[in-house]
């Protein structure tokens, strides 16, 4: 048998993934236990399963539409904020006068919540697309600039004097060299962007929006019905998972030449 026949069994045989539905199913269980079980849990303070079905059907199209507007939101700013950080960060990597004059600004304002510019968002963009997606990609902007200034930091300076002493000239090792070496760490910085940007969006769809999950959970915290407040919150979950797979899918297939072992 081959390395790579071995390689392949051992994949097959992995427990993981049944381990992780496993953990889901028993989740659900007991959550059905707990509540319509033995009704440890009343259901004003966590809904039922039932109640929570039961709202999924009643919202039918509507929690369609509010999802696709929440997902439509954080896809747009978590590219565009991450790109726009990945730019930035490999000026700010190469130039050292590009580095000093915004690192004072970027390290400043990276601490403060995206969230607590929500007042002066509303008030330059309104309760439209234009303001939650500006602090979604501004969230992402900041998490991929430093992703991007230290993953190049991070690159073994064997590298690049291998490749000089090979007579490559500086933008051939810039692009032949840097950047396919920090591959991996930007994908790894896209997936903290996304986690964030669902975040940042919801949050913003708290404030004021007309469509959204956000703007769904609040409405529905206001009159206290949980079943809805689960439900929406499940649903950001699930997407936010589904965007996590497909950017850990589309990272095992650009970085596979970076497998070991």
């Amino acid at each position: 048998m081959t390395p790579r026949d071995t390689s392949r069994a051992r994949r097959r045989i992995t427990p993981g993934p049944w381990v992780s539905i496993g953990v889901v199913l028993l989740v659900l269980v007991l959550w059905w236990v707990a509540t319509s079980g033995t009704e440890w849990i009343r259901p004003l303070y966590f809904p039922t399963p039932e109640s929570v079905g039961a709202a999924a059907t009643t919202l039918g199209s509507t929690l369609a539409k509010d999802a696709g507007a929440t997902l439509l939101r954080v896809l747009v700013s978590w590219l565009g904020g991450s790109a726009l950080g990945v730019v930035v960060g490999l000026l700010m990597a190469r130039s050292t006068w590009v580095m000093y004059a915004l690192n004072p600004l970027i390290e400043a304002l990276r601490p403060v919540p995206p969230v607590a510019l929500i007042p002066f968002v509303i008030l330059w963009f309104g309760i439209g697309d234009d303001g939650k997606i500006f602090l979604g990609a501004l969230g992402c902007f900041m998490v991929m600039v430093v992703n991007t200034t230290v993953a190049v930091g991070n690159v073994p300076t064997v590298y690049r004097q291998a490749a000089q002493s090979l007579g490559a000239q500086p933008n051939t090792v810039y692009r032949r060299v840097l950047l396919p070496a920090i591959v991996p760490e930007i994908l790894s910085g896209l997936r903290i962007g996304s986690a964030l940007a669902f975040a940042v969006i919801v949050a913003a769809e708290f404030v004021g929006a007309d469509v959204g999950i956000g703007r769904l959970i609040m409405q529905a915290s206001r009159t206290l019905n949980t079943p809805v407040v689960l439900l929406g919150t499940v649903v950001v979950a699930i997407m936010a998972v589904l965007v996590d797979q497909v950017t850990t899918r589309v990272s095992r297939h650009v970085t596979r030449w970076a497998a070991t072992g």
